[in-house]
């Protein structure tokens, strides 16, 4: 959907939105306030080498009382793909609590100026850029085609926006951030406010330059930080989303959380009319309202509303009429929060609304109170004891009260006025198990196929994960992609059977048994007389990257919590017993085993991983990538076998699932209690080797000799017979 200039453009069909003109009301033409500051910048700060573009000059204004918040930047184009990308220039515009001034926009080229702020080159669009994550904001693009670029030009832009939030109009929240990916010649922030208001605070990032703080006339203050940023920050892959690696911050006047709780509550309340939800949205009060009666509830919520976020009038902070959410069975995160509180409330439950911060999680504790930290919302209910919540935007979800998964979020505000702080989080972060065991029919036999089985048990948030790829892809569909999975893995693969599936949403698992056929996945050794077989790798290979060798400032972001499981057993009439190996690797960020069982005909590895926390520590990070690094070395595997072997048969349950209920273990074991360190044998390993004797001569080590076994043995008859002689010998010696 794109609108543009000043015409009308007709709504998306089936949500209800008028058609909406451009808000060219919302934009004027004007010299920058007569509080604000005149800035300049060096325009012969040097490059950094292999930049596409430098920024000059990056500042922020704001008058508090006001509400006006002055922008200017200087961005000097280095590159022609800089000129490509940048000479569009745009700002977004929400004209339900914005009002915005432009003040200049300029092409400087030397001592030459070109002015570009010309209404005729300007077009106002709204794209929707978040519809394909179901959000219709409201929000509109102000676009300007600049003419007549170059590299080496400097873009020159001031304008301000005059902004009342739909929650707090009287409040001023700022959170300022310096572009991480950027040189910055200049930054600067400043802060006008009269001197009387009350509670106004400031937090910085620990690298942010020294407050400056000066009184103005007419009773009012100004803070003000300024600096620069000539030095790079290397991006790091892979940081968790509450590491800030950035120039911030922050500036709020809310004293406490318990003043924005208690007014967004004051707000949310107005939307609530009091009409009884529980005919509209589809649930009947049960007899007793206990943990099983909530759990239904909560997945009906979650499966029979679809997530669609159509937020036009109220600035994306107050929920839809619950009601109105009822009968239209969609709404975000906020409406069905809400409904979901107001129904449950009506039947006795306690229950409320958290907004969380789904990037910040933690560190929203860490930051001064400020709605703009926020940017979702769940449900919290307390049944006796036990509270427990629930996210509805989640579809397919399994599990009971105590166990179906949420996203980790650390802590939130309660949507009531009696909160006075954040709210931790309750009960643990429940783990999700992806288990899967590969069993290789080999066939050495040139122009025959190998054949493949794939057995996959997947539970808690994994679980989730499988199931509503499947319910969005479609049986069909979800086949076929696991076909390219495997024609991914092994090259050329084709079906064999049925993709069988068995989902037990009460225990919240996820089953599926496939098999496939393979050719041309062996390759001759250099004598040419054998075949080389390359094994795949395990799913722990493939999923955990390692850490750049080299220090980190910010931690290394782990999949958390989770345990993973992986078994491929390969199958071949030349393989003949042999020791079996054990390792084990421990440290603070996981547990690890690799178990390779070798018997006749049947050789395997089976690894397992855990994850134990949510992110690697920075100074733990070259600790972790050693332990991690030796264990994915040992996963590898190849295998050498003769030329000319037929595939052993399939077995009747090759290609089935388990009988139901059969648990993880009918996939793959969990690992031994007992510990063992590198190449330590097991008890049951121990007696494998006895079995081996006939196989292969045992060896065993002493004073860093090697000898056979059988030369101990050979040792007790030589024993007996010299002390027989020696016996004879002293009977004849007299007395």
């Amino acid at each position: 959907m794109e609108r543009s200039g000043g015409e009308t453009t007709a709504a998306e069909p089936g949500t209800g939105v008028k058609e909406t003109p451009a808000p060219w009301s919302c934009i004027t033409f004007g010299p920058r306030g007569a509080w604000v500051e005149a800035e300049s910048y060096d325009p012969e700060l040097a490059a950094k080498p292999d930049a596409h573009a430098t920024c000059l000059l990056w500042v922020r204004q704001v008058e508090t009382e006001a509400g006006q918040t002055f922008h200017q930047t200087s961005l000097r184009l280095e590159t022609a793909l800089a000129v490509q990308h940048q000479s569009q220039w745009q700002l977004n515009l929400d004209p339900r609590s914005q009002q915005l001034t432009l003040h200049w926009l300029r092409v400087v080229r030397g001592t030459q100026v070109i002015d570009q702020l010309r209404r005729e080159h300007m077009r106002l669009i709204q794209r929707e850029s978040q519809l394909e994550r179901l959000v219709l904001d409201g929000n509109w693009t102000l676009l300007v085609v600049l003419e007549d670029v170059r590299p080496g030009d400097v873009i020159e832009a001031a304008y301000s926006y005059t902004t009342r939030h739909p929650i707090r109009p009287e409040g001023t929240e700022t959170l300022f951030l310096v572009p991480p990916n950027l040189l910055v010649g200049r930054f600067r922030l400043s802060v006008r406010f009269a001197a009387s208001r009350a509670g106004i605070a400031w937090r910085a990032s620990a690298d942010a330059p020294v407050r400056q703080e000066e009184d103005l006339p007419e009773g009012f203050r100004r803070w003000s930080w300024a600096g620069s940023q000539l030095a790079l920050r290397e991006p790091e892959p892979n940081h968790p989303g509450n590491f800030l690696d950035y120039v911030w911050i922050q500036v709020s006047d809310l004293t406490d959380w318990q003043r924005l709780a208690g007014r967004i509550e004051e707000v949310w309340r107005a939307t609530d009319d009091g009409t009884e939800l529980e005919p509209l949205v589809g649930c009947a009060r049960p007899e007793v309202v206990d943990e099983a009666a909530v759990q239904r509830v909560v997945q009906h919520l979650q499966d029979s509303f679809r997530y669609l976020s159509v937020d036009l009038e109220s600035g994306g902070w107050v929920p839809a009429e619950p009601a109105a959410v009822a009968r239209r069975r969609y709404g975000d995160c906020k409406d069905l929060a809400w409904m979901g509180a107001v129904l449950l409330r009506q039947w006795g439950v306690v229950a409320r609304p958290i907004l969380v911060g789904s990037g910040l999680r933690e560190q929203v504790a860490q930051m001064l109170p400020m709605s703009l930290l926020f940017n979702h919302a769940v449900l919290e209910v307390t049944v006796g004891e036990k509270t427990r919540w629930f996210d509805l935007t989640l579809r397919a979800q399994g599990g009971n009260y105590s166990s179906q998964p949420v996203g980790w979020f650390g802590c939130g505000l309660p949507v009531a006025a009696a909160a006075s702080a954040l709210q931790l989080q309750t009960g643990e972060r429940l783990p999700g198990v992806y288990a899967i065991r590969e069993t290789i029919l080999l066939d050495s036999r040139p122009g025959e196929f190998s054949t493949v089985e794939h057995r996959l048990w997947t539970e808690g948030w994994q679980a989730e994960n499988l199931r509503r790829t499947r319910l969005a892809q479609g049986a069909e569909e979800f086949a076929a992609e696991r076909l390219k999975q495997a024609q991914r893995r092994y090259g050329k693969a084709r079906r064999a059977g049925l993709l069988h599936w068995r989902d037990n949403r009460t225990h919240n698992t996820c089953e599926l048994v496939e098999s496939f056929e393979i050719n041309d996945v062996l390759n001759r050794d250099e004598s040419g007389k054998r075949a080389i077989f390359d094994v795949a790798p395990n799913i722990i290979l493939q999923s955990f990257a390692l850490p750049e060798d080299k220090p980190r400032r910010g931690p290394w972001d782990l999949p958390f919590p989770i345990e993973v499981r992986h078994e491929i057993t390969v199958i071949a009439r030349s393989m003949a017993v042999s020791n079996r190996q054990q390792r084990s690797w421990e440290c603070p960020e996981f547990e690890a085993s690799l178990d390779e069982p070798r018997r006749a005909g049947a050789w395997s590895k089976i690894a397992r991983f855990t994850v134990l926390v949510p992110a690697v520590a920075a100074d733990r990070t070259p600790a972790y990538r050693t332990k991690l690094e030796e264990f994915l070395r040992a996963s590898s595997w190849r295998l050498y076998i003769p030329w000319g072997q037929a595939r052993r048969p399939r077995g009747d349950e090759f290609g089935l699932l388990p009988v139901a209920d059969a648990g993880v273990e009918s996939y793959v074991p969990p690992a031994r209690s007992k510990r063992v360190g590198p190449g330590a044998p097991s008890g049951e390993s121990i007696k494998e080797t006895a079995a081996l004797k006939i196989h292969r001569p045992q060896r065993w080590r002493r004073s860093n000799r090697t000898i056979p076994r059988s030369v101990p043995r050979l040792l007790v008859p030589v024993g007996v017979f010299i002390l027989l002689l020696l016996v004879r010998a002293c009977s004849r010696i007299p007395l």
